[in-house]
């Protein structure tokens, strides 16, 4: 009900008389875009799609087969039919910290289905919640939170963080975003904290202990180095240390690092306006085909993979300071501004949908099943409103 009162609301302050083009504080939070006003806002956040399309095309139309989960064990088998989400089998939820994830994608899901002023394709499809889809490397067709380059049969979808990650530090994405940009206003580049932060845990990923080597002591850096309890609670001892998102964006440089493989961290501190700096990725994410290291575009700074350059190119933004904001602000125009917005993110969901669909088979809605010894025919799956 509020997604349709909010929307409402956008909607109608725009002049129907009008050439429409996308207003980052009208829009950013309008999920009812058409496919057309999509399509002329993000175009470069779909290119993700357009590959996997056409490696399809190329590896043969996708078939029931091709979407079994019984290999996996965090997975979520679905079907959208007549704009019905419903959920057909899943291998996982065996911890709070899996079930909140599967419960974020699916109700992003069915926010994108409901909120739709185009047609929505019929479809079925398998999703995984795990960092890593596929950890046996058994080539398998599924929507994945990220992928290695070389796993071209991975399909990536819209990470869960976009609608909530419940940790005390983080939040819903909405929400976020408005903190940041509170904090921000009035506060000019130059009276940012001029060092490059960091926090987390540094077991996840070798390189992390490399960027703690490289920063110890250092006066450009404020980065520590935090220590989990479970996998939503910190040690006492760390409590203290952690920073919540909008306080990162208190600093000219956030640092992004990958965990057991991608980390969602990065969409958060890219809402900075802040210098983000990332090492050399072994994983993708939908929008990075939307970072630029260098060149008048550039929005962000890559370093190497151990953060040896990190110093160096700190220390060498910190002596032009205008050249850094320069990149703070082209990251938040492409960035918080335009393919990180919710408005973005159900985009590139209904465009999911289409592209799936288009390399795909048409689902079967109905199945026949015994009941008191009689057949009849039944709907499959667990309705969506059911299931959560």
């Amino acid at each position: 009900m509020s997604v349709k009162g909010r929307n409402d609301s956008l909607s109608s302050s725009i002049d129907p008389e009008s050439p429409w083009t996308f207003d980052t504080t009208r829009d950013s939070q309008d999920y009812n875009l058409t496919r057309a006003q999509c399509a002329a806002t993000f175009s470069g956040l779909f290119a993700e799609l357009d590959r996997a399309v056409a490696h399809r095309k190329t590896a043969g139309p996708i078939t029931p087969g091709d979407i079994d989960i019984n290999w996996s064990s965090g997975a979520i088998r679905a079907m959208i039919h007549n704009r019905q989400l419903s959920i057909l089998s899943h291998t996982l939820l065996p911890s709070s910290h899996h079930r909140m994830r599967a419960l974020a994608i699916l109700h992003a899901i069915n926010r994108a289905v409901l909120t739709s002023r185009d047609p929505v394709p019929n479809i079925e499809f398998a999703f995984s919640i795990a960092d890593i889809a596929d950890p046996y490397r058994l080539g398998r067709t599924i929507w994945a939170l990220s992928r290695r380059p070389e796993e071209k049969e991975k399909w990536l979808m819209s990470d869960f963080g976009y609608w909530s990650w419940p940790l005390g530090q983080v939040g819903e994405y909405s929400q976020i975003r408005a903190e940041i940009v509170d904090a921000e206003r009035g506060v000019e580049f130059k009276d940012k904290i001029p060092q490059a932060v960091w926090r987390g845990a540094a077991g996840t990923n070798a390189l992390r202990k490399d960027l703690l080597r490289v920063t110890k002591g250092k006066n450009w850096a404020d980065v520590r180095e935090l220590f989990w309890a479970s996998a939503t609670e910190l040690r006492p001892e760390s409590a203290s240390l952690a920073l919540s998102i909008p306080a990162h964006c208190r600093y000219q440089f956030v640092v992004q690092t990958e965990g057991r493989s991608y980390s969602g961290r990065g969409k958060y501190l890219q809402n900075c306006r802040s210098v983000f700096v990332a090492h050399k990725r072994v994983w993708i994410e939908p929008h990075h085909a939307l970072l630029v290291p260098a060149g008048p575009d550039q929005n962000y700074v890559e370093v190497e993979s151990d953060f040896s350059d990190l110093e160096g190119k700190i220390q060498d933004l910190r002596k032009r300071p205008a050249e850094a904001e320069r990149i703070a602000r082209n990251g938040v125009k492409v960035f918080r501004d335009r393919v990180l917005t919710p408005a973005a993110q159900a985009c590139y969901w209904r465009r999911l949908f289409e592209a799936w669909a288009s390399v795909s088979f048409e689902p079967e809605a109905w199945e026949m099943v015994e009941v008191k010894g009689r057949v009849a025919r039944k709907l499959r799956g667990v309705p969506f409103e059911s299931f959560v």
